[in-house]
This record gives C-alpha cells, sequence and structure tokens, in this order.
C-alpha cells in the first residue's frame, strides 16, 4: 500500500509551531535557526511526498494478460470490467485495468473458467499445451487444488523475482500458512476480493438489548473482549414467541443464519485449525490432539446448546426449512457472507458489523481470526513471458488498494459515511484473514470442513470423539502422501 503521508502534515506543524515561537523571542540567532529549520523540513517534505512505488519499469509489452476466475468462489465482475458502468466500484476497476495499460502496455482480459469440479482441467491442458492462454488464475476455494499442487501445474511464488512478497500488498503469513515444503502454490495479495463470514446485527434492536454487556459491541471487540461467551449470553436475551405456539420462524430471536458454511468459521474465530503442524513438523490433524482436545470439545458443546435454544433459529445446510434474515427485523444478529451485505442495503434496516468471537479472552495474543472463501492466485507452472507476468502480478497488487476500499465501502452501502465503526469493523476483519491447510489441500486431508455444523445439528448421531476416531487415522495417512508427492516435486 502506498506510505502515509500524514506525517508530513504533522512535521510541517510542530516546525511552525516553533517558528512562531522564536520569532517572538526576537533574537537573530534564533531567527537564522528557524530558517535552517524550514530548510530541513523542506528537504524532509521532498522526501515524504516522494510515494513508493514498485521496482518495475514501464515499458510496453502490447499484449493481453488472461486471468481465469472459478466463478464459485469469486464473481468476475468484482476482477475485471469490459468498460466502466459509472458505479464507483466499476470504475475502481476500469481505473485499475488503465494503470496496468498505461505502465505496462497490458490488456487485462478476464473470463470463468468452469463448475468447481470441472475448472481445473482447463488450468491443466493450457498448462500441457503450453498455449499461454492463461497468465493467472483465481481458484475454488478448496476444489481441485491438490492435483494442481502434485501435478506440477503452479509455479512457487518464491521463484517469482519480480514479486515483493515483503510488501504490505501481500498477504505473506497467509500463503506461508498454506506452504508445502516452503514452496508458496497458493498467493493472496490485494487483488484478492475476500469473501468471508461476519456477524451482522439490527442496530435498534441492539439499543434495547444490549445493555447486557458491559461495555457496547463495538468497544468490546477494540478491546478484546468480544468472546463466544459474550455473543452467546447477548443472543440469549432474545427470543419472542409472537403467536404463542412454540418456537417458529416468525418468532424474534437473538441469533440466526444458516448452519453450513457460515457455522464452519467458528472453528477457526476460536484460535483452532483442522490441519497444522504437529509436533514432528509435518502437517497432521491437530483439532483434537492432546492440545486441543478440551477446547475443541467446549466449542462444540457451547454450539450445540445455541442451536438447540429457543433464541437460536438456524437452517441446517440446504434444507427447506425457512430462514429468519435480518432484514426481517425478528434477528439481532445473523451469520451473514460480505458478499451479502450489499442486500441489506435494500432493506428499511440499520445494521452493524462485527467479527467472529474469540473463544475467550486469553486469545488476545492471537486475536480475532476469519476463515476465507474467496479462492487463491495460481500462476501456471509454464507461462511464455514469466518476467512479464510477474510484473503484472506486482502491478495489480500494487494498484488494487482502491479497488478493495470501494469494494469494502459497496458492501455497507449508502450507509457507510454514518457508519465509521462497522468500516473499522470490517478492515479488522479484513486484516484477520486466516489460512486453513485443512481447506486448501481438503480432498488431501480428509474433508474435515463441514466438522462444526455437522456435530452441532440438532439431529446429530456422532459425537465429537467418534467423529475424530473415524476420520483421524485415514485422513494423516493421507497427508502424509500428498505431502510425499509434493517433495518429489523437488
Amino acid at each position: 500500500m502506498k506510505k502515509n503521508l500524514r506525517i508530513l502534515s504533522l512535521i510541517l506543524a510542530l516546525v511552525i509551531a516553533l517558528s512562531t515561537l522564536v520569532s517572538c523571542d526576537g533574537t537573530e540567532e534564533e531567527i537564522t535557526t528557524t530558517a535552517e529549520n524550514e530548510q530541513t523540513v523542506e528537504s524532509t517534505a521532498q522526501e515524504t511526498e516522494t510515494e513508493y512505488f514498485p521496482d518495475i519499469a514501464k515499458k510496453d509489452y502490447g499484449t493481453t494478460f488472461h486471468i481465469y476466475i472459478q466463478h464459485d468462489s469469486n464473481k468476475t465482475e468484482y476482477h475485471w470490467v469490459e468498460e466502466s458502468s459509472g458505479d464507483a466500484l466499476s470504475e475502481a476497476i476500469f481505473a485499475r485495468q488503465e494503470k496496468i495499460y498505461e505502465h505496462l502496455g497490458l490488456e487485462i482480459v478476464c473470463s470463468h473458467v468452469g463448475e468447481h469440479t470441472t475448472y481445473t482441467e482447463t488450468f491443466k491442458t493450457a498448462v500441457k499445451n503450453k498455449d499461454d492462454s492463461i497468465q493467472l488464475m483465481l481458484s475454488h476455494v478448496h476444489s481441485g487444488i491438490e492435483g494442481l499442487v502434485t501435478g506440477n501445474f503452479l509455479r512457487d511464488f518464491n521463484t517469482i523475482d519480480q514479486v515483493n512478497l515483503d510488501n504490505d500488498y501481500w498477504n505473506m503469513n497467509f500463503m506461508e500458512g498454506l506452504a508445502i515444503n516452503d514452496h508458496m502454490y497458493l498467493g493472496n495479495s490485494n487483488f484478492n476480493i475476500l469473501r468471508t463470514n461476519v456477524l451482522a446485527f439490527n442496530k435498534k434492536m441492539m439499543e434495547q438489548y444490549g445493555d447486557v454487556l458491559e461495555k457496547d459491541v463495538y468497544t468490546m471487540v477494540n478491546d478484546y473482549e468480544w468472546t463466544l461467551d459474550k455473543m452467546i449470553n447477548l443472543a440469549s436475551t432474545v427470543y419472542i414467541d409472537a403467536t404463542a405456539d412454540g418456537k417458529t420462524e416468525d418468532d424474534t430471536f437473538g441469533i440466526t443464519g444458516i448452519q453450513w458454511v457460515e457455522f464452519i468459521g467458528f472453528l477457526q474465530a476460536s484460535g483452532l485449525n483442522y490441519i497444522g503442524l504437529g509436533d514432528s513438523g509435518n502437517y497432521e490433524v491437530v483439532v483434537y490432539n492432546e492440545l486441543n482436545q478440551a477446547k475443541t470439545a467446549d466449542l462444540v458443546e457451547k454450539l450445540s446448546q445455541m442451536v438447540a435454544s429457543d433464541y437460536a433459529w438456524f437452517r441446517y445446510r440446504i434444507e427447506s426449512t425457512p430462514t429468519v434474515d435480518l432484514h426481517t427485523g425478528r434477528a439481532l444478529m445473523s451469520l451473514i457472507s460480505t458478499n451479502s451485505l450489499p442486500n441489506l442495503c435494500d432493506y428499511d434496516v440499520e445494521f452493524g458489523v462485527l467479527p467472529y468471537p474469540m473463544y475467550d479472552e486469553a486469545q488476545k495474543d492471537v486475536g480475532y481470526r476469519h476463515l476465507q472463501w474467496g479462492g487463491y492466485l495460481c500462476v501456471p507452472s509454464y507461462t511464455a513471458d514469466p518476467v512479464m507476468v510477474g510484473e503484472a502480478l506486482e502491478m495489480l497488487a500494487f494498484f488494487s488498494e482502491d479497488v478493495n476500499v470501494t469494494f469494502y465501502e459497496k458492501l455497507l452501502g449508502k450507509q457507510v459515511a454514518d457508519m465509521p465503526l462497522d468500516r473499522q469493523m470490517l478492515e479488522l476483519v479484513w486484516d484477520t484473514i486466516c489460512p486453513e491447510f485443512g481447506q486448501a489441500y481438503t480432498e488431501a486431508t480428509g474433508s474435515w470442513l463441514y466438522m462444526l455444523p455437522e456435530l452441532t445439528w440438532v439431529n446429530a448421531t456422532q459425537n465429537l470423539a467418534s467423529y475424530v476416531k473415524s476420520k483421524e487415522s485415514s485422513s494423516n495417512k493421507k497427508i502424509k502422501k500428498f505431502l510425499l508427492e509434493v517433495e518429489k516435486l523437488g
């Protein structure tokens, strides 16, 4: 991201103040000193005004840069537009494309690559044929990634010299969390339009029920006191059986949502992962190991009780059970995808945004964590001009700041100017996106993703211990096999 220039204003203000004091004293020596200070500030200003720019020389490749996007996890219109339609987001995206064209002479072209079950075949064919029809792909979040890695179809970002992963428009910590033998096959930069899940809440209802908390919810988040127990305690204060017919969809609830993808993130938010580095230094199932067993069991128990309670209304998976969405005015809080936030702007409801809660306050050093669902940057192992591809990757990341800002404002819609605290919450969410090895490589790790919704469903037939026992051994064997296959690639 660009260097912060506000320091310059502070320096100038300070010097002006000092200059005034010296002039009032009236001595010639002090006036001279003031002049020297002004010269120093002028020099500093010239240095500060020079914004950071990647070490990519201007040139004219005179060709196209093809980006393929797997649409189940991503929307093409959030990454590329053929022409601006006049709205702020398309203007920002089109401006980015123009900047790339002006600096590198590259015309950005995007297209979809098919369903999540088949999209990798298009990518593999392009690499095998060396037809250079794809320079970058934005993948699905978990389908087909293993085959791309073990088939040697992906290039390690460490080998792309033009990409500077130390720059803060690259999320190197995220990429390292998905690395295998120090090879980073999956990228994440500001070009990625992140997609995750948050807690949206009804602000009017929060004014009515929020006094059950010691502080307002925004302050609790900022003070790292927004925990699972606090969320459950708040939700439990709201249940109105308006028709006196028991728990039905026309009641008012403390928390609602779909008990599937949105539910998964409670695990990572609690500082847990399905797959992680074990004592041996290799990846293995860690969600129920000796270190995490008690915490995972407590998380499952608390969420199970919440789902079964009167104050919660959850639709399991894709069943026909209707949802009680936030816009109905009958939900204090709802689990919602960030991509769905703009839909709330179509209704007469004043909403706020909160991160998923930490497990407890002892998690403060780790902080909030959010599982991302927006796919990964994948560079084909064969490209006709690797230097051009590397330079385009770096410039796409660098020029994406304005697109991100505009997109995140879109999520809050016309209310954004009146919602500074909610924008702050969204920024916190984006800054706390975390990697999950078991998500990216789910087919090679035993498909643990839906453990929480499956175990906390009111009709669940397995408990946590039996669930883990039925999967852990075979998963660890799959992981070991997968890592050996990757190791053979060198």
